[in-house]
């Protein structure tokens, strides 16, 4: 089975708009708790591929590079994270992914890289 995720649109409030619209700089804002979230990695991996535009392409990208271990850390941190700023949109995307069995979401993209 082979799935594109390249198409897949853009979560609301995940959109990085231009100007300084509250909307702009919260999504802006998530975008950096996503990659500074993210567990440092050994070797360093390179620069964030341009097809990812998504959070959901960001969270494929990233899972293809930890380990599962890895990767239930870094949604816990994505949570804990939420509860302090009291990001809603952010919280609900960490607890799906925590809800969900990521060994089984993510296995077929694995097993293509």
């Amino acid at each position: 089975m082979s799935r594109t995720y390249t198409g897949a649109p853009s979560r609301p409030g995940w959109t990085l708009a231009a100007g300084a619209s509250p909307e702009g700089q919260l999504s802006r804002r998530r975008w950096r708790i996503l990659h500074n979230a993210k567990p440092r990695i050994e070797p360093p991996i390179g620069p964030m591929p341009l097809w990812v535009k998504t959070p959901e392409n960001f969270v494929r990208w990233l899972a293809s590079h930890l380990s599962l271990n890895q990767l239930y850390a870094y949604f816990r941190d994505l949570e804990a994270i939420a509860k302090l700023s009291y990001d809603l949109e952010l919280l609900r995307f960490a607890r799906r992914y925590l809800a969900s069995n990521l060994a089984r979401e993510f296995a077929d993209d694995r097993e293509r890289l």
